[in-house]
C-alpha cells in the first residue's frame, strides 16, 4: 500500500500525517500557542484514532519538533491517551527529554504508559 499523507495547520502549529502498512504517525511541529488548541487538535486525535480502531494499524504521536506548547495542549492529549487506556490500540508518544520543557511535559504523561507497553511515552535524545 501506498503512504496516505496530509498535513494539518492551525497557525503556528503544524500537525504531520503519515500513514502506510503498519503505523499512523503524527509528527508535530511548530508552536502551539492558541488559547483552545482543543478546537483544531482533537478532530485530528479522534480521526486517528477511528483510523487505527478501524485498521489495527498503531499510533505515534512524534513531538520531538514542537517548539513550544502552552498548558493548553496537553489537554486533548491527555483525553487522547485516557481513551485509548481502555481499548486495545498500541500508542507511542515521542519527545526530545535533552529539552527540559519537553522531558517536564511529556515525562509527567507516563501515568498512562502500560505495563504491556501497548501505550509507551518515549523520551528520546534525537
Amino acid at each position: 500500500m501506498m503512504k496516505k499523507s496530509k498535513n494539518y495547520s492551525n497557525d503556528t502549529l503544524q500537525i504531520k500525517f503519515t500513514e502506510d502498512d503498519h503505523i499512523i504517525y503524527t509528527a508535530w511541529q511548530g508552536k502551539s500557542i492558541d488559547r483552545n488548541p482543543s478546537a483544531f487538535i482533537t478532530p485530528i486525535l479522534i480521526d486517528v484514532f477511528k483510523m487505527s480502531s478501524n485498521t489495527g494499524k498503531d499510533i505515534t504521536l512524534d513531538f520531538r519538533e514542537i517548539e513550544y506548547m502552552n498548558s493548553s495542549t496537553i489537554t486533548p492529549i491527555i483525553k487522547f491517551l485516557e481513551r485509548a487506556k481502555r481499548g486495545s490500540t498500541k500508542i507511542k508518544v515521542i519527545y526530545l527529554s535533552s529539552l527540559k520543557w519537553q522531558e517536564l511535559i511529556f515525562s509527567a504523561l507516563e501515568i498512562f504508559q502500560t505495563d504491556d507497553k501497548r501505550i509507551l511515552i518515549e523520551g528520546l535524545s534525537k
